[in-house]
Order: structure tokens, then C-alpha cells, then sequence
């Protein structure tokens, strides 16, 4: 330390340098401004030129799911692009794979929501059986497919319920029954969702 009791300065940072902006193609963005101004063809060629990366963004993320799911979300994209083209922004890649990434995410909470659900549903399902049920756990397209064997009626009860989480009175208040109806909805739904909630357990013949 210095004799006059101060502290030597210290050396100053180099000045980090400028985040540099992406370098858009002058015609993506005359195609940006005239799909903004309801040209269909413009749009169209903003499709054909991002559907690559934004597939490829999606792919990655969906890589250890439901694939199937990979084209319906490329859609998806494109779809809730064309909704939001006022607030487009001029990194107009970067912008698509903002529509991905809420497009993805959109499915992720679909996903879990379907799935706790099914679980649920399973759960009651198997309360109903006089033996242990043993299965896969239920998927969504599991689920959704279980759905689709109810009634119009049945079916609101169920996804009142379970998706949409409403205790039994509000789901009677919004459809209009007495809490005792929309309680025998559920117990008919879900017998007839039981084949597909709960398999009987898979036994294997073992050789001698």
C-alpha cells in the first residue's frame, strides 16, 4: 500500500464489446412489411424460408417426446406467427423461433395437464377394480383417446373435473345439473374410460 495510506486504483475493465446485431437479409425484410400489410404470398415465402429452422428448433426440443407431435408444432408456429405479425420483430429468425419455443412450451403444459389427468382418472379407475391393476403409465393420446368413447355430457364432466380442476358444485353450477348428476357422469365416464386407463397385469409364460 502506498504511503499516503490509499489504496493503489485498480485497472480498469476493457469495455465489452457492442452485442452485434444479426444481419437480415434487406428482401426478408421487404417480405417481413408486406406480409404485415396482408400479403399472402409474402408470408408464404417466409414460411418456406424459416420452416427449416424453426423445424429443426423444435425437433431438439422434442427430442426426448412425442415426436409425432414435431409437424403439428411447425404449423403451430406458423400459425401464431401469422396472428402476431404487428409485433414482429426485425430479427425475423429469431422472432419464428420465439413463436417455436411458445408453441413448445404450449405443448409441454398441455402435456402435464392431460397427464395428471389420466393419473387421476387411473387412480379412481382402479379404486373401482376388485384386483390390483398394473399398467404402462397413461399418455395423453391415451387419455384423449378414452375421452372420445364418452358421452357429450360425460365428457364435459371429465374435463371439468380433471383438467380443468373444478371441485364437483362448480362444475354443476357451469353445467347446469346438481352436484349428484355430474357425480354419476364421472363414475359412468370413467368406467367406460377403465379398459383404456388400466390393462390387467401382462404376464409372460417363463420356459423351463
Amino acid at each position: 500500500m502506498p504511503h499516503n495510506g490509499l489504496a493503489p486504483p485498480r485497472p480498469r475493465r476493457a469495455a465489452s464489446p457492442r452485442r452485434r446485431h444479426p444481419d437480415i437479409a434487406p428482401h426478408i425484410l421487404v417480405l417481413l412489411d408486406r406480409a404485415q400489410h396482408g400479403d399472402r404470398d409474402a408470408f408464404a415465402d417466409l414460411y418456406a424460408t424459416f420452416r427449416e429452422p424453426v423445424t429443426r428448433y423444435v425437433c431438439a426440443r422434442m427430442r426426448d417426446r412425442d415426436r409425432n407431435a414435431i409437424p403439428d408444432l411447425v404449423q403451430e408456429t406458423f400459425t401464431g406467427a401469422l396472428a402476431e405479425l404487428p409485433t414482429a420483430l426485425l430479427d425475423v429468425r429469431g422472432w419464428f423461433i420465439i413463436q417455436a419455443a411458445k408453441a413448445c412450451n404450449r405443448h409441454d403444459w398441455s402435456r402435464r395437464r392431460y397427464m395428471r389427468a389420466a393419473y387421476a382418472v387411473r387412480d379412481h379407475c382402479s379404486k373401482d377394480t376388485a384386483a390390483p391393476a398394473v399398467s404402462n403409465p397413461p399418455g395423453r393420446i391415451t387419455f384423449v383417446h378414452a375421452m372420445a368413447r364418452l358421452t357429450a355430457d360425460q365428457r364435459r364432466a371429465i374435463q371439468l373435473r380433471y383438467l380443468d380442476g373444478y371441485p364437483r358444485d362448480a362444475a354443476a353450477r357451469l353445467m347446469d345439473r346438481s352436484a349428484e348428476a355430474v357425480r354419476c357422469l364421472e363414475r359412468r365416464a370413467i368406467r367406460r374410460m377403465r379398459h383404456f386407463l388400466v390393462s390387467p397385469p401382462h404376464t409372460s409364460a417363463v420356459t423351463p
